[in-house]
């Protein structure tokens, strides 16, 4: 047998082998669907999440995205936000309120009906969906009508069944599992995710002009966890602990306006900057605004001198607001989460030790500054006597912040402004302002 043939016989049947076995492939190959969880209270922090879910089973290439659903209900704005996400993704979306006996009342409702195909576990709940102004619902026209359209537009949307999907708003409506699927306002009730995605396999599905055909079987499940951006919302975004986060920190801004030294007022902007997000203000603004703050904090700090305190604050504020950004990123990205998370873990590391370092190194060289200098050093500004001074009359008065012994040439009663001109060890020597 010539040399050529003995070598070419193996590599003929190593391609032969390859090309079978990628045949193979192709053949038992598996759709990707991603799911995910909406529970909890509807806000912000759902919005990102189901936004984020949906780009994420776009660029994986996933056949379907389902949102298994287990909410009381919560914002009307962010169910509005969530629900045109839904309709604008490029795959379709399957609601699937799970587990057994769980529920999707309210703006769950509104999720479930804009989904392309409506699947319910048995003993579910679905409905009252009926607006909620205060604590109480409403039945004022300009509400219940408004929100009665988006319901029947997203049933019909679907080619469900408008007319009861109508009642949901307009009286309270409650159905159970097999009940909403004997009243077309789903379409299909299914034990498990297993039993959902192989009957689902198939059909056909409607949202508005487009139909998709769902290729769920033979699946490969991939879970969609939450992104480290949608857990920090998901404290701040919580009513109670946002609307404390805002009340507390005006009253920390009020402390430390009226009190000397700084730390309480900027303690008090970063609480009141998170809780603002709770109330539906766009993250990215809030971050781009902790990170300007982080670096106007060391800017005082090289001005005023403050020990360390405001860039000790500065540091974790940019990290804060280094977090949000990176977690929540101004354009879609086509990265694995995975890569964001450790991208977060390295930039928030490398902030919070070169912050820590800077601050050590800024606090050291005005101490030496201070030592090598005390008496030439001069607080600077207006200053306001608190009691009366004189040539032979020592008493307090305070500038910038900060409360000082002072004499002076010229007897200077109470509540008067005025400059300082020289000091002596701890007493400064002041005169009137004219």
């Amino acid at each position: 047998m010539p040399k050529t043939t003995a070598v070419a016989i193996p590599v003929l049947v190593i391609l032969a082998l390859a090309l079978l076995s990628q045949g193979a492939y192709l053949q038992t190959s598996e759709n990707v669907v991603v799911y995910t969880d909406i529970t909890g209270y509807i806000s912000v922090s759902t919005v990102e999440h189901v936004k984020s879910a949906i780009v994420y089973s776009e660029s994986v290439g996933a056949k379907a995205l389902v949102f298994r659903i287990d909410t009381l209900g919560g914002s009307a704005d962010s169910m509005l936000q969530i629900v045109k996400a839904i309709l604008s993704s490029d795959i379709p979306i399957i609601g699937y309120v799970y587990p057994q006996a769980s529920r999707a009342l309210s703006a769950g409702t509104y999720i479930l009906m804009g989904a392309d195909y409506a699947v319910m576990a048995p003993y579910s709940t679905i409905g009252s969906a009926q607006p909620v102004v205060g604590s109480e619902p409403t039945n004022e026209p300009k509400y219940v009508n408004a929100f009665k359209a988006e319901m029947v537009s997203y049933a019909s949307l679907h080619g469900r069944n408008s007319s009861v999907a109508e009642k949901f708003v307009t009286e309270n409506l409650n159905l159970h599992a097999q009940e909403a699927k004997e009243l077309q306002v789903i379409d299909a009730v299914e034990q498990n995710m297993d039993s959902l995605l192989m009957n689902a396999n198939g059909k056909t599905v409607k949202r508005g002009d487009l139909t998709f055909t769902l290729e769920t079987y033979p699946f490969r499940l991939v879970y969609f966890d939450k992104p480290v951006n949608v857990q920090i919302l998901d404290y701040v975004s919580d009513p109670l602990l946002s609307s404390l986060l805002l009340s507390m920190g005006f009253m920390a801004v009020l402390v430390g306006l009226s009190t000397p030294g700084i730390g309480a007022e900027v303690a008090g902007a970063i609480m009141i900057l998170l809780g603002l997000i709770g109330f539906g203000i766009n993250v990215n603004l809030v971050s781009g605004i902790l990170i300007v703050f982080g670096m106007l904090l060391f800017i005082v700090e090289l001005k005023k001198g403050t020990h360390g305190v405001a860039a000790i604050f500065g540091t974790f504020t940019l990290a804060l607001g280094f977090a949000l950004t990176i977690s929540n990123p101004f354009s879609p990205t086509l990265v694995q989460p995975e890569w964001i998370l450790r991208t977060l873990i390295t930039v928030v590391a490398a902030t919070l030790t070169g912050g820590l370092i800077l601050t050590f190194v800024i606090v050291r060289a005005i101490a030496v500054v201070l030592r090598k200098k005390p008496v030439d050093w001069l607080p600077t500004g207006e200053g306001r006597t608190l009691d009366p001074i004189g040539p032979n009359k020592v008493g307090f008065i305070l500038i910038n912040g900060e409360y000082w012994q002072a004499t002076s040439d010229e007897e200077i009663d109470r509540d008067n402004v005025v400059v300082v001109v020289d000091r002596h060890g701890r007493v400064l020597k002041v005169k009137r302002k004219l």
